[in-house]
């Protein structure tokens, strides 16, 4: 294969690589927000149950999700960037395109920001809720483990969300 057939190639491949995300991030968020309410309802009709503690941990996954597709994005457009459109003469690749004008980048910072928020607002009623709910109950043990769980997660999330926010608000 011809270097200028690999390059189209690939060039093709990534693309579908990012719609593909795209998909992914959308129909996380609608199965994601189903999840939560069902876990909600779970909890409120079943306070005895797990749903109300597992809550806290499906918001953990989503957003690990969400995060590990933000990235997928971003990694192949810096690739089609940096190593695919700097091949192509003469034309303004899609990626330099986007990277020379910054407010159309506005919207997918705005996006990350605003679902990260979300999220951290609902990890934060949510394992509140169930620490009470532990501790109405009288399992102090569990109230520790809990809280102990949920703070490391936490923690990790914090870590991931910093290092993806860094990396998609730097100007390469």
């Amino acid at each position: 294969m011809a270097t200028d057939d690999f390059m189209k190639q690939q060039y093709l491949t990534l693309r579908d690589e990012i719609r593909e995300s795209k998909a992914r991030i959308f129909w996380l968020l609608i199965i994601g927000m189903f999840l939560v309410m069902v876990a909600g309802y779970l909890a409120a009709e079943h306070p005895s149950a797990f749903a109300n503690a597992a809550t806290p941990l499906l918001l953990l996954g989503l957003m690990l999700a969400f995060v590990s597709e933000q990235n997928n994005i971003a990694r192949a457009g810096r690739y089609l960037r940096e190593t695919v459109e700097p091949r192509i003469e003469n034309m303004v690749g899609w990626e330099h395109w986007l990277e020379s004008k910054p407010r159309l980048r506005e919207v997918d910072h705005s996006f990350v920001l605003g679902f990260s928020v979300l999220f951290l607002i609902f990890f934060s009623i949510t394992t509140s809720l169930t620490l009470v709910q532990l501790d109405k109950k009288g399992y102090e043990a569990f109230v520790w483990a809990a809280a102990v769980a949920y703070a490391l997660g936490a923690f990790c999330i914090g870590i991931v969300l910093w290092r993806h926010w860094r990396s998609s608000t730097a100007v390469s």
